[in-house]
């Protein structure tokens, strides 16, 4: 299968001109995945940055979770010696030390990694434990009486970006899906009802006509638009749940939004998240390996997530839901 490569111009639009076999590309972009590793740690958002980070790594390492060779097992060492001492990972190295909204990441990239050591369970009794502030009664009480700007009900947590602050949908979806991909043989009493909490929050800040923000769905009275990437992260969390209106009207949004999208993260977002529902991906998949023509330019947790969703029909969907 070949496709046609694009060129910019000053407009921002493609021009498909140059044929290019995807064969041909895809393992170039794996060979540039493994190439910007940083020896002995992880992997940077930039390319010439020297400050590993947790999302580049852990999505670097579910990209290049079939392979074998020294940057996969370095990244991995240096995975679990970031690890904080209470069971969360920073986002950075050097971050602080109570752990970040992306920890969920980590542990799935130590599942798909074949590595379940203590580190990963003590990654997964930080997340049961890990709850957005609006579960304690006091700010509950707070959102329901004075600060109401903002609708949602707060007895509908997930998790949120920082400790100490409110549920978010990204952190609360991969946290979902982290503690689901762990309790594949069966989910224990305190799983159940910490995912079920946190579908609970997902379905109810969902913006009014489908699809999701980056925290809620209504804010001074006000519907807010929804975004690709959180739209498609809680769609893959809400996998196997009762396909109820509001994932029905999301998915419908999805499809439709996905079509238009020029950014790489978002359209990798959106393939993983509509193959997991068995919606058609195809002329999504030719318009991203279209983009690649221009994987240079891109940060590294771009560069990984593309190729996850480019093999994502080849070697399996690594964040769908097992219904």
């Amino acid at each position: 299968m070949a496709i046609l490569s694009p060129l910019f111009d000053p407009s921002g639009a493609f021009h498909y001109n140059q044929p290019m076999s995807d064969r041909a590309l895809r393992p170039s972009l794996e060979t540039a995945l493994v190439e910007r590793h940083i020896p002995d740690a992880g992997w940077s958002y930039e390319p010439d940055s020297g400050q590993s980070a947790l999302e580049p790594t852990c999505l670097a390492l579910l990209a290049l979770r079939w392979e074998s060779g020294l940057a996969q097992m370095q990244g991995l060492q240096f995975l679990l010696r970031l690890q904080n001492p209470n069971g969360s990972w920073p986002a950075f190295t050097g971050d602080g030390g109570e752990g970040s909204g992306l920890s969920a990441l980590a542990v799935m990239a130590l599942i798909n990694n074949d590595e379940i050591p203590l580190q990963a369970e003590r990654g997964l009794k930080w997340l049961l434990d890990s709850k957005g502030k609006e579960s304690n009664w006091l700010w509950r009480w707070k959102f329901r009486t004075t600060d109401t700007h903002v609708r949602f009900d707060p007895d509908k947590f997930g998790w949120p970006w920082m400790p100490g602050t409110c549920s978010w949908v990204i952190p609360t979806a991969l946290s979902v899906i982290a503690l689901r991909q762990a309790s594949v043989c069966g989910e224990t009493a305190q799983v159940s009802c910490r995912v079920r909490r946190g579908v609970d929050m997902l379905l109810d800040r969902a913006c009014p006509g489908g699809g999701w923000n980056a925290g809620n769905g209504v804010v001074y009275g006000r519907s807010l638009a929804p975004h690709l990437d959180a739209t498609a992260a809680a769609l893959l969390a809400l996998h196997g749940e009762e396909r109820d209106a509001t994932v029905a009207e999301s998915l419908c949004w999805l499809e439709r939004s996905a079509r238009t999208c020029p950014a790489p993260w978002s359209l990798a977002w959106s393939i993983l998240s509509l193959d997991a529902y068995g919606r058609p991906i195809g002329g999504l998949n030719n318009r991203l390996w279209a983009m690649s023509d221009f994987y240079q330019l891109w940060d590294s947790a771009t560069l990984a997530l593309v190729i996850l969703a480019l093999e994502c029909p080849i070697k399996g969907n690594v964040f769908k839901v097992i219904a």
